[in-house]
């Protein structure tokens, strides 16, 4: 179901307007270092583009002049929703942030409802991801600090792509409530999914996937800290060396 214009304006103002890419926006707008905002348009997080149609994909690559695109996800599940197009002009790279699988862990996902296990569930999956998935963070902090307008994305938009916008804002001094409000925000583009979801098969007798409270990703910033010293050291140690770069790029 294509998103009606009244639906597309109640959304926060971060948030790309595409039709069928539900999950788009702007990482910058955000309060920084030293008095600075974040700069807007040139760096985006996204779900996946497997259902972009093609003016979604033109607004991209011609309205946000992106000109690199980074897909955190396995290749294998380019099989079940796609990839973003080979296009002229525009780089692809895929960066696979490494993890053990969620549905070959105990906990099934499906399994847990209570929010406090949600949030633990989050902070175990999310830190574990860092330290697995610590080179496809490294590689997308490198494009990302090369100067050209960027997004990059995972399925859903919400747990790698989560991530990699975690350490990115951090970096840039943006307060760890402000980043957990940004995580956050995948709640409005979740249910963007949702609805074009049932209307394209039919809701599922079973809603699958969890919640994105702030708290969980609180709890991420909180335990990488207690690992590393900062989010800033966690990059560092990752190999990533361009924090100064970052700074002098999206500050403003």
């Amino acid at each position: 179901m294509a998103m009606d214009n009244t639906a597309l304006e109640t959304l926060p103002p971060q948030f790309v307007p595409t039709e069928n890419v539900f999950n788009l926006r702007d990482v910058g707008g955000w309060n920084a270092l030293g008095g600075k905002k974040v700069k807007t348009g040139q760096v985006f997080r996204s779900d996946n583009f497997g259902n972009a149609t093609e003016a979604d994909i033109d607004h991209v690559v011609n309205h946000l002049g992106v000109k690199h695109v980074i897909d955190l996800r396995r290749a294998e599940e380019w099989d079940e929703s796609g990839r973003f197009p080979d296009l002229d002009g525009v780089d692809f790279h895929h960066f696979e942030l490494l993890h053990i699988k969620w549905e070959q862990i105990g906990m099934r996902v499906n399994g847990v409802s209570d929010e406090a296990e949600v949030i633990e569930f989050l902070r175990h999956r999310y830190t574990g991801m860092m330290e697995s998935g610590y080179l496809s963070v490294r590689n997308s902090l490198e494009v990302i600090a090369s100067g050209e307008p960027v997004v990059f994305h995972c399925m859903a938009g919400k747990d790698r792509t989560g991530i990699v916008a975690a350490v990115l804002l951090s970096i840039l001094g943006v307060d760890d409530e402000d980043i957990a409000a940004d995580y956050a925000l995948t709640s409005f583009g979740s249910a963007r999914w949702r609805a074009w979801r049932d209307e394209k098969f039919g809701k599922p007798e079973v809603e699958g996937g969890l919640a994105t409270p702030a708290e969980a990703m609180l709890q991420t910033i909180r335990e990488i800290n207690a690992r590393f010293g900062s989010m800033e050291r966690y990059a560092e140690a990752t190999g990533f060396k361009g924090a100064d770069d970052l700074r002098d790029l999206l500050l403003q």
